[in-house]
């Protein structure tokens, strides 16, 4: 905004007939979204990271599928034949 609009603004503001308790909510709203939020830290990022990818496959029936062939390619239906290597 510039200085017009925020004059415009506050005399508008200054028009109003607002309560004590009234100017003071509207000064800590006025406060409160000017404060920027602090960035993350490393370790909240990391945990953040971690969050989202635990539980993927949690509500996917394929994950039940994924999870069950693996299982099942984990057993061998056969015997290994050994050929000697002194033939």
């Amino acid at each position: 905004m510039n200085a017009v609009s925020l004059n415009n603004l506050w005399s508008y503001l200054q028009g109003l007939s607002l309560t004590a308790s009234n100017r003071r909510w509207l000064g800590e709203k006025l406060i409160e979204t000017s404060v920027a939020p602090a960035a993350p830290s490393a370790e909240e990022q990391k945990l953040k990271k971690l969050d989202s990818l635990f539980g993927i496959w949690a509500d996917t029936p394929d994950g039940e599928k994924i999870e069950r062939a693996i299982m099942e390619s984990r057993k061998a239906d056969y015997e290994r034949e050994l050929v000697s290597m002194d033939e």
